[in-house]
């Protein structure tokens, strides 16, 4: 499964076993029950994911800065002692960055931040208010539009 999907999953998961979500399945006495949720939070995983674009962006930003990073050739042929040097400290500055050799993007601190970062917004701005909000939905419906209380 693509990245994105993995993440959602893991995210959906968090969410139908949160006190919150499981708090609001016994308020809402059978009118869903966590399957229910769980295929209707499939059916919206873009609207639902969407609301964590901007993080999402930051991390593939960050991601792809330390995999071109590690991309960069090194051996260079560098006219002059001081631009060897230089050549050198430039090496050793991207393997203190990006770890000894080249280093999963994810493995660097910038980019877990972001993807935590991510991570936090799909779940707290996407999947558990789209879980609670077709809760919300379904009481309503059910009480004739009057909302709970």
């Amino acid at each position: 499964m693509p990245e994105t999907a993995v993440v959602f999953e893991r995210a959906l998961d968090h969410a139908l076993n949160s006190q919150q979500v499981l708090d609001a399945l016994v308020r809402a006495k059978g009118v869903a029950d966590r399957e229910q949720l769980r295929t209707r939070a499939v059916r919206a995983r873009a609207a639902i994911t969407a609301a964590a674009a901007v993080e999402y962006q930051e991390y593939l930003r960050a991601r792809s800065a330390v995999e071109g990073a590690n991309r960069e050739p090194v051996a260079r042929v560098v006219p002059g002692w001081s631009a060897a040097r230089a050549a050198l400290r430039w090496v050793a500055a991207k393997r203190d960055r990006a770890g000894a050799g080249d280093v999963p993007a994810d493995d660097v601190p910038d980019v877990t931040r972001a993807r935590e970062a991510w991570e936090l917004a799909l779940l707290e701005r996407g999947v558990v208010p789209f879980l609670l909000g077709r809760l919300e939905e379904l009481l309503m419906g059910q009480r004739g539009g009057r909302a709970a209380r």
